[in-house]
């Protein structure tokens, strides 16, 4: 019995080693990725947010004349 025993552990080992290296660590290694990826994207356009903000001493553009639409004459 205990030869049978030892054959039916190391089956259940097997089993669950083989659960963990294809399935379990993967999905782990790529969430954590991701997250650190969505992180650094977040902190990009955070920074990019904190340079185009607008400035106050802009001169502010005047108007020139007025808009007149162009009507082609045949």
């Amino acid at each position: 019995m205990s030869v049978i025993g030892f054959i039916l552990f190391s089956l259940f080992l097997w089993f669950f080693y083989n659960l963990f290296v294809k399935i379990i660590l993967p999905v782990y290694k790529t969430t954590s990725h991701l997250k650190r990826q969505f992180k650094n994207m977040a902190q990009q356009r955070e920074a990019q947010n904190n340079t185009t903000a607008p400035r106050q001493n802009e001169p502010v553009k005047e108007k020139v004349g007025e808009y007149i639409d162009f009507e082609e004459v045949k």
